[in-house]
């Protein structure tokens, strides 16, 4: 029988490699949706026989999806599967659902929420008016926080020490020529969304969009997600933006009461 040593070394080994194969997912992005392993193995700096063998597992599992032409990597049907089931679990969205609902039969303009995850925001809920043409969703989509409206929403209420903390790991790349690119200037618009109480994007993460966003609480006053409300800039008027900050403050406020009365 193998004594206590060995069997937590070879714990230990099992681990590192379930980290190692999580972190090879992990390379798989809208960006880059597919890898050949000479190029995985460069990029993440791991042995190609290493790549080569945690990527032939996962392929095995249905994680990945291997081209039989090219031998290239791509995501698998499980991935599909499993987002699904994490997505089925979030009861914030049915809670939030009506009120989402309504918030778009109001502005016509499209309704997103998100939640914040590793200084990103991703998108959990997307409502689209029924005239705007979209042939995609965003749902299950990452986007900065410092260049969103409702990334900044998020990032204005945190703890100074939480916000400091993200914002120093994060490159400030320019999507936009309106894209906030150093640290000082965008504190100084944080502050003025807390005072606003809702965060604005004038065409800092896509040209010709705009957006409105408010944060929601649950139990304890904890930021649990945001709401935003975007749309074509030409839309977006400083009296419109004023209209919709009013409206998503309201709708934060009874949310946040719904959802801490929940137990989120």
């Amino acid at each position: 029988m193998a004594d206590s040593t060995t069997m937590a070394t070879e714990s230990v080994r099992k681990y590192k490699s379930l980290v190692r194969a999580l972190n090879l997912l992990s390379y798989f992005t809208e960006d880059s949706p597919e890898w050949s392993v000479s190029d995985l193995s460069r990029h993440a700096k791991m042995p190609k026989s290493t790549v080569s063998t945690i990527l032939a597992t996962l392929r095995d599992e249905d994680l990945l999806h291997q081209q039989p032409d090219t031998g290239r990597y791509r995501l698998g049907l499980r991935c599909l599967e499993l987002g699904y089931y994490s997505a089925s679990q979030l009861v914030i969205r049915d809670i939030a659902f009506p009120y989402l609902q309504s918030l778009l039969e109001s502005v016509n303009q499209i309704v997103y929420m998100a939640v914040p995850y590793q200084s990103h925001v991703l998108y959990i809920e997307a409502l689209y008016p029924l005239a705007r043409r979209v042939n995609y969703s965003s749902v299950g989509r990452r986007a900065p926080m410092y260049c969103t409206a409702i990334g900044k929403s998020l990032l204005a209420q945190m703890a100074e020490k939480d916000r400091k903390q993200i914002l120093s790991g994060m490159e400030l790349e320019a999507y936009t020529p309106n894209t906030f690119t150093d640290v000082k200037s965008l504190e100084e618009e944080l502050a003025l969304t807390r005072e606003r109480g809702y965060a604005i994007d004038r065409e800092e993460r896509e040209p010709g969009i705009r957006c409105v966003a408010a944060p929601l609480y649950g139990r304890r006053s904890a930021i649990v997600a945001a709401v935003s409300i975007s749309g074509p800039a030409n839309e977006f008027s400083q009296e419109r933006i004023a209209e919709y900050g009013l409206r998503l403050k309201n709708l934060s406020n009874e949310l946040s009461r719904k959802l801490a009365l929940a137990g989120y």
